[in-house]
């Protein structure tokens, strides 16, 4: 019986590094994100900025299309979460492999974010139903924040070496998904096999709760006004004439260091706070916006505004993920995750750029100053309808 509980626990402890591992992998579009001026002014210089960030957006688009194809194989028996999860790292590398040899024309780029936005669909949503299934409510919380400080991590190294070897060549940033490759063999060996659910108890299935609906809604919007500081950054401190795309990696790492402080200060932070996370979310992206317009030629201030940016993704995101681990079971959490981590982000960070940048453009032309000002409002409408929503649920709860 000892030996059991310890092997047990061995299990959960490797298992708990796996699902780390590969949120370390999590962030290729970062590594790829300081290319945008660069691609569109040097390399593909024919097409606009519209057309580029729209072909970036490919990632988001696919991984919202491949979310939903994983979940239904799922759900009707035909694979499981894990082959699922590794089928999507394997994705993700072949990207890596692919840019050596496709490099040279306009659609190549698009099928590079094609195959990375296939991936992540396959990959992010399942291995966090994995995470669901396996630990209880404490370990779900612990993972959530631990999830959001890895995760982060690997957005640093992403941006900032994907900064790096975009100045030596322009696809150097996916050469970064190589780093997918061992991870998938270590996956391999540790993550235990689930049992396919078989058709015959398609029936018997719990429903979706429909507050899965709401946190997958919610992620929706922040995913489409977080993404405008990414998807603009490169331009506008090209604009600013304060770097080059190398500091471009750094200044969009800065939200994954904020995100590492928030994911390891998570679990004090969601206890004391609660749900009023959600809100205050949005209200730090307000903060970091009206910063970015305020000092566009601050390379100090464009760093630490995007640094408070990163603090509102990692207290949304795991709180987020935390609340639906707690309404689901093993036999929705694989379509409850599709819906928060693959449909919702997404379909957020696709029409980011269709949104954000057209109408910005149409309302204030190019300047990224106008364009940050006025996600910074939207940011501020969002939280304040959200701490009514939270609020009203808390007075709610207590009657």
């Amino acid at each position: 019986m000892l030996e059991n509980n310890a092997t047990k626990k061995i299990n959960s402890r490797a298992l708990m590094i796996v699902l780390l591992l590969i949120a370390l992998i999590q962030m290729p579009q970062g590594a790829i994100m300081p290319a945008i001026e660069h691609i569109s002014t040097e390399v593909f210089y024919e097409h606009s900025l519209q057309s580029v960030q729209t072909a970036m957006g490919l990632i988001s688009f696919f991984s919202v299309a491949t979310g939903v194809i994983g979940a239904m194989v799922i759900k009707f028996g035909l694979a499981s979460k894990k082959f699922i999860t590794l089928l999507g790292m394997a994705f993700i590398s072949a990207a890596g492999v692919t840019a050596f040899f496709l490099n040279d024309a306009f659609w190549h780029l698009w099928f590079l974010n094609i195959l990375i936005g296939a991936g992540m669909g396959l990959c992010i949503p399942n291995s966090q139903s994995i995470m669901f299934d396996n630990f209880d409510e404490a370990k779900r919380q612990f993972m959530s924040g631990m999830t959001s400080a890895f995760l982060s991590v690997g957005g640093v190294v992403m941006s900032v070496a994907g900064g790096l070897l975009v100045t030596v060549v322009w696809f150097g940033g996916y050469l970064m998904t190589l780093l997918t490759i061992p991870v998938i063999f270590i996956g391999l060996a540790v993550i235990p096999r689930d049992k396919r659910i078989s058709p015959k108890d398609t029936a018997a299935r719990s429903k979706l709760p429909k507050s899965v609906f709401f946190y997958a809604f919610l992620i929706f919007l922040f995913s489409i006004l977080f993404n405008v500081g990414g998807m603009n950054i490169s331009t506008h401190i090209a604009s600013g004439e304060i770097g080059d795309a190398a500091l471009a990696g750094t200044a969009n790492a800065m939200p994954m260091l904020g995100g590492i402080l928030m994911g390891l200060l998570f679990i004090k932070v969601s206890m004391a706070l609660g749900d009023y996370l959600l809100p205050l979310a949005f209200a730090l992206l307000f903060v970091g916006f009206t910063m970015l317009n305020l000092f566009p030629t601050s390379l100090v201030m464009t760093l630490v505004a995007m640094f408070i940016m990163g603090l509102g993704l990692s207290m949304l995101m795991p709180r987020c993920l935390f609340n639906v681990s707690n309404i689901t079971d093993p036999s929705n959490s694989s379509t409850a995750t599709m819906l928060v981590l693959s449909i919702a982000p997404g379909g957020g960070g696709f029409l980011s750029p269709v949104i954000m940048t057209n109408l910005t453009y149409a309302l204030g032309g190019d300047s990224t100053r106008f364009r940050y000002q006025f996600t910074a409002f939207v940011c501020l409408l969002v939280a304040a309808l959200a701490f009514m929503y939270v609020k009203r649920g808390s007075k709610a709860a207590k009657a």
